[in-house]
């Protein structure tokens, strides 16, 4: 079984930093350049005080290990 939960989705930018990452719930608010707005969901099992962030041309890439059950 995977240990780690991975989400993708492409933003309108190529920097970590013009991006604001709100965690809540089991969900992601993205707001970025231009107005843009995206709700990121992620499954019940992800652990939600370790995500990582990574961004690779304009794809944000979060991360979350599996918490255990």
């Amino acid at each position: 079984m995977t240990r780690t939960l991975v989400v993708t989705c492409p933003v309108p930018c190529e920097d970590l930093a013009k991006l604001d990452l709100t965690p809540l719930d089991h969900t992601i608010e993205v707001h970025g350049p231009n107005g843009f707005r995206h709700d990121l969901e992620l499954p019940l099992e992800a652990d939600m005080s370790h995500l990582q962030f990574e961004l690779h041309k304009g794809i944000l890439e979060v991360r979350a290990p599996r918490r255990a059950t």
